[in-house]
């Protein structure tokens, strides 16, 4: 098999190939493993697939579980809520800012602080500083949920995302009862 057929960005099936033991003579990688392509490897284009992942496969969790897992951070967490403030965002270079401190509502009465740092506050930032971003609702993947003097806090990871796609049933369900609490609010 030569380079020349394959292309950046195109799904292939790949059969005649080996895998075998690396005896770490090869400095391209530390894994056990390496695969070795010769000339009797075959690769087919493979065209007209669908997603092979779900889009959108999220678990967000309330807070009670938040914070059981807060004590034993075994994995990262999804959560939903409402922003309700923003702190340290520059909003005029909003690819400049560093850090940010994010008060995210989970439910009727819960606030939490989420934490964010260099890239991912950039990232936030940058969408937030989009004119027509009027949601408030987020779903932030990939948390670390943590217990600071008897308070749950949220930081970022290295795979943190955010999704505004209010056609995601998370943000929808979350959505009617902002939008109820805000009316209740400017009647009284």
């Amino acid at each position: 098999m030569t380079q020349k057929n394959l292309t950046e960005g195109d799904t292939y099936e790949i059969s005649g190939f080996s895998v075998i033991h690396n005896s770490r003579h090869r400095k391209l990688t530390q894994l056990p493993y390496y695969i070795q392509i010769d000339q009797k490897t075959i690769a087919s284009r493979v065209t007209d697939i669908g997603p092979i992942f779900p889009v959108h496969n999220f678990s967000p969790q309330n807070y009670k579980n938040l914070l059981r897992l807060a004590t034993t951070p075994t994995y990262l967490l999804d959560v939903v809520g409402q922003i309700l403030i923003i702190q340290k965002i520059n909003p005029y270079h909003p690819e400049s800012n560093t850090d940010a401190t994010i008060g995210l509502r989970l439910n009727r009465s819960t606030m939490v602080k989420l934490l964010l740092y260099d890239k991912h506050a950039a990232d936030f930032s940058i969408l937030q500083s989009k004119k027509n971003r009027r949601l408030k609702v987020v779903i932030i993947t990939s948390i670390i949920p943590k217990l600071f003097q008897g308070k749950l806090l949220l930081s970022s990871s290295p795979a943190i995302n955010f999704y505004f796609n209010i056609s995601i049933d998370y943000i929808k369900h979350f959505k009617g009862p902002v939008r109820n609490h805000a009316k209740a609010c400017s009647k009284e």
